[in-house]
């Protein structure tokens, strides 16, 4: 948190100093402002004592969803491990090892886990497509001396997952070279499709891409390349993919995005060195060849400096068709293959169908744009000869800026922060969604070595959303706030598992508090999860001395929160003297000492400004105005001072929604204060979720864990706690969440 941080800096002293001027001063709560026991509280007895609460968190299944899917997918991507998990075939040169299909590009074929570890084996070819999407026209004037480029192309791939029986890896390393196993979606065909296993996806992505450049770069030395540029990039992403859930059904979803990217940035980087230079093999034939572009490749991967910024905006629209057909019924599956089948002429037409999604505008009313839906799905669902079960679109635009640097083997660390707006419009829904959201993503990776891969991660992305209704009359409904954390890690330490469960614990422990406190009922027992190592004897002349610690293979949690309509009212309308009060409690996390003593004596003022009495203040903690004799020169005044400051400047960012005009407004702008400044995020919530009844909140926490550690059970479980949903409140979020899981890129393993 930037606000303890900074305060922290000149304040270490004075706690000491404050503490010293009242030995008498008495807890008010067993437990201290960090959520941890006070001397004589055990972890057993904490975790006794939640079982007494009605609000103690409660466990049950959890089907991970797509976000997570994607999530574990990219934590887990590129990681080494045993030679059997990390075993894969790649072909990177045009083949005809499948009579029907043509691999252009290359074939893979590996295993790939889900996140509650159960396993598939996933075969990915590259295809040979030639579709016609039409024209685009782009003019250029007054470009002067940069270098411009104008490029196109289509891309297609078959992707099918199969779920696999057995969990382990090296007793499924047989089916890898089995190449005349390798399966694709093309040529589709009735009885292919009934041979499908349960829960067996087919894919079949495609992107028509259309790009113009500009751009500008030098090279210092032979060594180092600086290069700026910009660029605008138009997509065509179709998507057919079929999933079959049951013996007795199947869905087939139909996806076209059509996106415009927008991007300018600059990069600094060491060029590649060439093969010859780093001395791999030689040779003229195909597989010498082959081999040295693969080893240099993975050579320079590894061993290249990058620093890279880059700032984009995007606008899309997404339509998506959902339909379940029955895998028994001959009539169905013969009008599925024949839509599908396998020279790309019926694909073809339903890419030309979604081109006419370009009429229908983000600005169109609810009633013309159930319409246009409409039309799109009954022209698809006359094709498979069913009905379809969702129909729906997403216009989307959002900004966003990235910034990466990648240091050769020692670590390399992604950051990317996101503005975005969404509009979902469905058949048979009365309403209109809008979804206002901010996003930070940070990836690092820590020793990354050439052919063995990343032997550490630690991955986390924050989501807010405030979601607002729209009905076919025109009227909007209040906001619902939505907080969302994904964070994970590949062969971390226990503390740094420990640490996070007790960042969403440092949230939830002040649920309802009203400034008063932590209530620790509402939290999970980190260490019980997470049981730490018996510390050792310490030498205190050894000042480099740490308990031991254990590393686990890795670890995700999931956290979600939710704010009902009331609560986010609550929210931005609590009075001044709440915020403080309640900003003042989470600050307690390092300066109780000093807090404890004076709060009484904070007011808000004329102004709405957090002010006291100074002279009050100076006499209670019994220091003078300008005594810096404390270590670091520190006063505890000076600390006082940068809390009142602090206090203001938080209820001044709240104060910014109701100030807005018009509920977009409004919820654009609740976003952005829970997602910027030094309070965001999780600091955020710790102080506005002290001002709700906890009747309108309701959070989830998943843990999943694979530690390899003898003797330590692993964990995969779903916690809910607060409201558990029975009067309804959250059927807004659920409606968001479903249209987020439909939305959302699929992950590899999901359709």
């Amino acid at each position: 948190m930037t606000i303890l941080k900074n305060i922290s800096k000149v304040s270490a002293a004075a706690v000491v100093l404050s503490l010293l001027s009242n030995p008498g001063a008495k807890a008010t709560s067993d437990l201290s402002f960090d959520g941890s026991a006070r001397s004589g509280l055990s972890i057993a007895a904490l975790s006794e004592r939640t079982k007494g609460d009605n609000r103690v968190p409660t466990p049950s299944t959890y089907t991970p969803t797509t976000e997570l899917t994607n999530f574990w997918g990219n934590l887990t991507d590129n990681t080494k491990d045993k030679i059997c998990k990390a075993a894969n075939i790649k072909i990177n040169q045009s083949a005809n090892i499948i009579p029907q299909v043509g691999i252009s590009g290359g074939l893979r074929r590996e295993f790939k886990s889900y996140p509650d570890q159960r396993l598939a084996l996933v075969d990915e070819i590259d295809l040979k497509l030639s579709v016609t999407l039409g024209t685009e026209i782009l003019q250029i004037a007054n470009v002067g001396a940069l270098n411009v480029s104008i490029g196109g192309g289509l891309e297609g791939k078959s992707m099918v997952v199969r779920p696999l029986e057995n969990n382990s890896y090296c007793k499924n390393l047989g089916m890898l070279v089995k190449l005349y196993e390798v399966k694709t979606v093309l040529p589709v065909k009735a009885k292919r499709i009934n041979e499908m296993i349960v829960g067996e996806v087919w894919k079949l992505p495609m992107v028509a891409r259309f790009t113009f450049g500009a751009g500008a770069g030098a090279s210092f030395n032979g060594i180092v390349n600086v290069s700026i540029g910009a660029s605008e990039t138009k997509e065509r992403k179709p998507t057919i993919s079929l999933y079959k859930e049951a013996a007795d059904r199947m869905r087939v979803r139909f996806r076209v995005d059509h996106v415009t990217v927008k991007s300018v940035g600059a990069a600094v980087g060491t060029v590649d060195i060439p093969a010859g230079d780093i001395g791999v093999m030689s040779g003229e034939n195909l597989i010498a060849r082959t081999v040295n572009r693969t080893l240099a490749s993975q050579i320079n991967k590894f061993i290249a400096f990058k620093l890279g910024y880059n700032y984009y905006r995007v606008n899309g629209q997404k339509l998506l068709l959902e339909f379940y057909v029955n895998p028994n019924d001959t009539e169905q599956i013969e009008k599925l293959a024949e839509f599908l089948k396998g020279n790309i002429g019926t694909i073809e037409q339903f890419i030309k169908l979604g081109l006419r999604f370009d009429q229908f505008s983000e600005t169109a009313d609810t009633q013309s744009g159930v319409g246009e839906i409409e039309e799109l799905a009954a022209q698809a669902g006359a094709g498979i000869g069913a009905t379809n079960t969702f129909a729906g679109t997403d216009h989307y635009n959002s900004s966003g800026h990235n910034f990466n640097i990648t240091v050769p083997i020692i670590h390399s660390h992604q950051t990317n922060w996101t503005a975005a707006y969404h509009r979902y419009q469905s058949l048979g829904s009365s309403a209109t969604v809008h979804v206002q959201q901010r996003t930070r993503e940070s990836n690092g990776d820590s020793l990354n070595l050439p052919f063995a891969g990343t032997m550490s991660k630690h991955n986390s992305k924050r989501d807010v959303y405030v979601v607002n209704q729209e009905g076919t009359d025109g009227t909007v409904t209040r906001p619902v706030l939505l907080y969302q954390k994904y964070e994970g890690f590949v062969r971390k330490d226990d503390p740094r598992a420990r640490q996070m469960l007790d960042e969403t614990n440092a949230v939830l422990k002040y649920a309802g508090m009203r400034g008063d406190g932590v209530n620790m009922s509402n939290t999970l027992p980190s260490a019980s999860i997470f049981p730490p190592l018996p510390p050792v004897e310490h030498n205190y002349n050894d000042q480099n001395q740490m308990d031991p610690t254990k590393t686990y293979r890795s670890a995700v949690i999931a956290f979600k929160m939710v704010f009902a309509e009331q609560a986010v009212q609550d929210i931005v309308f609590a009075p001044a003297q709440l915020i403080m009060k309640s900003f003042m409690n989470v600050m307690r996390e390092t300066e109780s000492a000093i807090i404890d003593k004076v709060m009484d004596l904070f007011t808000i003022n004329k102004k709405g400004e957090v002010d006291y009495d100074y002279k009050a203040v100076q006499k209670r903690l019994g220091v003078e105005a300008f005594n810096n004799t404390a270590e670091n020169g520190t006063n505890p005044l000076d600390i006082v001072r940068s809390l009142a400051h602090a206090a203001t400047e938080f209820i001044e960012k709240l104060s910014t929604v109701k100030q807005q005009g018009g509920w977009k407004a409004q919820s654009e702008q609740l976003a952005k204060v829970a997602a910027t400044g030094d309070m965001r995020y999780e600091d955020f919530l710790k102080v506005v979720i002290q001002m709700t009844d906890t009747k309108n909140i309701s959070s989830e926490i998943y843990i999943h864990t694979d530690k390899r550690v003898k003797g330590e059970a692993d964990v995969n479980q779903n916690y809910t706690m607060f409201n558990t949903r029975e009067n309804g409140f959250d059927n807004t979020i659920a409606t968001v969440q479903q249209m987020r899981e439909r939305f959302a890129d699929p992950a590899e393993l999901t359709d």
